[in-house]
């Protein structure tokens, strides 16, 4: 089994066990303090996780699973992009049009000359309705 398998396996199992999506990560202290920091490879490997688990969980239609974890991933690593256009499409799915507009605009205020600069104006346009 490959690598990127087991860890799907592993996450379906997961989520199977009664109420885990619906919990919040327990962290030591520590570790959460250097995650809230935002440096380390501690807090860039958990927040690689974060989107992985997010992105799992968009593909199996649960948007309410995805978006904490893509909010955990922001706030572990605010300069990634991947998870704020994730958070965006995310509350795209959900239906909710303001966040997923707040969403993008965020992801244009840390990334300016983003190559998908035009797109995301032309997505914030359509959600917003200007």
């Amino acid at each position: 089994m490959t690598g990127r398998r087991a860890l799907l396996v592993l996450m379906v199992f997961l989520a199977a066990l009664p109420g885990w999506a619906g919990q919040q990560k327990q962290k030591p202290a520590a570790a959460a303090q250097s995650e809230q920091q935002g440096n380390g490879a501690g807090s860039q490997a958990s927040a690689e996780e974060d989107i992985e688990v997010g992105t799992f969980y968009m593909h199996k239609g649960d948007t309410d699973a995805a978006i904490p974890r893509f909010q955990d991933a922001i706030r572990q690593q605010p300069k990634l992009g991947k998870p704020r256009i994730l958070l965006a499409e995310a509350y795209e799915k959900k239906g909710d049009k303001l966040r997923a507009a707040k969403s993008y605009k965020e992801y244009l205020q840390v990334f300016p000359n983003a190559a998908d600069k035009k797109k995301i104006e032309k997505k914030i346009e359509k959600l917003t309705g200007r």
